[in-house]
């Protein structure tokens, strides 16, 4: 095999090289550029900066690989100018610089590594500031000296006069020509062909140079993939177990609102991403999970867990707020803020695990989970159920939760009997009178109900575990009176027998004027779902 001499090469495509190190600099340079902002924002005040961090948004291993490139390129430029014993005091500085970024760089990732799990010390930080911007001046002039050498390179003062002629590189290509704007397709045609001829030649000329540098090319390309994927990052879907932090954690479902659980408008201008999750600790000394290891993930902004709407939610779940671990799991919730900008696109929950074990050592990993939040801002179903059938919320936020009415009554006074018992073995019937409370300021009478109801099981939502705390937070009561329809949203009072007991009896506290109804029926608003129950 016959091959040109190295530099040769490198001589007819110096310009190049020197364009392509330029572009991988300057994107460094913008690279060190929000870094550096990151660090100024973290030591003027970190809860600021801590609330938009991503990892990922500041170091990857990319900003890794292009500077390895820049140092790889470097030292084949400085090795020719060795060789040829022509100046090299640029490409040594370069080379220098660039290892020293590389070294930087390696530190900058520890440290937002560390930042992501705890706070860090303001004077290493304001130390680490301030060095990230003496480099990245040191970077800029490198870029410019470049840019310099890629544009204005006078390739005459190497007189390498028998590379020249090896590369049939003479005065001609010099010479003034006459530019035609008329496009000849023949002509055309035949440059193309012989422009391919010549990348074939060029090929065949350095095969070997090139197979290896696709195969490099491909094979660091295939272990930043596998590193980034399986090693310091993990994948799951909504419905996936995983482990993270000594914890076992499942996402159940996830929704977007920003309405409570009565439908009212909690903020106009932003919305809410409810994450509902399973959660259980794998060692007896995991007392709870911290929440700020957990943020919302939409582009490249980040947001963080917010408790300020957990009494908003009480329906779909219970809001996450440093509950004790057990375990056995447990369903809560993790609440983020959004714009309202930000709703139709793509979310990612990413949950930083601080205990990982990663190259024989316990590191940090980021695990991520692709959200498909349901929507709940918008009326999506109506289902209407008659007297004595059953109604399943499936669809709802409810999800197996079932009603069934099997009697229902209207009057201003229902006489429950019970046994009253005086002495052992000396009981005798008694009656009292549930009536409505004496508190309002209109006409009340009691609507009683005798319910089958059935929470589902899986749902961690203490309010609604009985049909008054249900028909209290989504009923609505619909009466009918000579034609004409009135509606009362439900906010009873509890009433209940003082002694007597009764199972699966509920009072509700309706209008006076609804003994008179021919027709009514409940409207449970769930959300995004409707439910008519008809009752007469």
């Amino acid at each position: 095999m016959i091959l040109r001499k190295p530099y040769a090469f490198f001589i007819k495509y110096f310009r190049l090289i020197n364009l392509i190190m330029a572009v991988f600099m300057g994107i460094m340079v913008y690279r060190t550029i929000i870094v550096s902002r990151f660090l100024a924002e973290y030591v003027n005040d970190y809860t600021i900066a801590s609330t938009s961090f991503s990892v990922s948004k500041y170091m990857n291993f990319y900003s890794f690989l292009m500077v390895f490139f820049i140092i790889v390129l470097t030292l084949v430029i400085t090795s020719v100018m060795f060789v040829k014993n022509k100046p090299k005091k640029l490409y040594i500085i370069n080379l220098a610089i660039y290892v020293a970024v590389m070294i930087l760089y390696m530190v900058d990732y520890s440290t937002i590594n560390t930042i992501s799990t705890k706070l860090l010390d303001f004077r290493v930080s304001g130390a680490l500031r301030d060095i990230n911007y003496m480099l990245l001046i040191a970077q800029v002039v490198s870029l410019l000296l470049t840019l310099v050498r890629a544009t204005g390179f006078d390739i005459k003062s190497f007189e390498f006069a028998q590379d020249l002629q090896d590369l049939d590189i003479n005065t001609k290509d010099n010479e003034e020509f006459e530019v035609s704007l008329e496009f000849d397709k023949n002509k055309a045609k035949r440059n193309f062909r012989r422009n391919v001829r010549n990348l074939k030649y060029s090929y065949i000329e350095h095969k070997f140079f090139i197979n290896m540098t696709v195969v490099i090319i491909l094979l660091i390309g295939v272990f930043a993939f596998f590193m980034n994927k399986n090693i310091y990052s993990s994948y799951y879907n909504q419905g996936q177990s995983f482990n993270a932090s000594s914890l076992s954690l499942t996402i159940n479902d996830s929704y977007i609102t920003n309405k409570d659980q009565k439908g009212k408008v909690i903020d106009s201008k932003n919305y809410l991403v409810v994450v509902n999750f399973d959660v259980k600790g794998l060692f007896k000394s995991t007392k709870s999970f911290n929440t700020g290891l957990a943020t919302l993930e939409i582009g490249n902004k980040s947001y963080g867990q917010t408790n300020a709407y957990n009494s908003y939610l009480s329906d779909l779940g219970t809001g996450y707020v440093d509950q004790k671990l057990t375990n056995d799991y447990e369903t809560y919730l993790l609440v983020f803020k959004i714009p309202k900008s930000e709703k139709n696109k793509s979310m990612i929950l990413k949950i930083n695990d601080n205990v990982s074990y990663i190259r024989g050592e316990l590191g940090a990993k980021n695990i991520y989970i692709k959200l498909k939040p349901q929507d709940l801002t918008q009326k999506t179903s109506t289902v209407e159920t008659n007297y004595k059938d059953t109604v399943v919320f499936s669809g709802s936020v409810l999800k197996d939760t079932s009603l069934k009415i099997n009697s229902a009554s209207i009057s201003n006074m229902f006489k429950v009997e019970y046994d009253f018992c005086s002495k052992k073995d000396n009981c005798y019937k008694s009656y009292e009178y549930v009536t409505p409370t004496a508190t309002g300021n209109y006409f009340k009478t009691l609507l009683k109900l005798e319910c089958e109801y059935d929470l589902d099981e899986n749902l961690n939502i203490t309010t609604l575990n009985n049909v008054y705390y249900l028909l209290n937070t989504f009923g609505t009561f619909y009466y009918q009176i000579d034609g004409k329809w009135y509606s009362e949203k439900i906010s009873s009072e509890i009433v209940k027998p003082k002694v007597g007991k009764e199972t699966d009896i509920t009072y509700i506290e309706v209008p006076k004027e609804a003994e008179k109804a021919s027709s009514m029926y409940l409207s449970l608003n769930v959300r995004n779902y409707t439910y008519k129950y008809m009752l007469k």
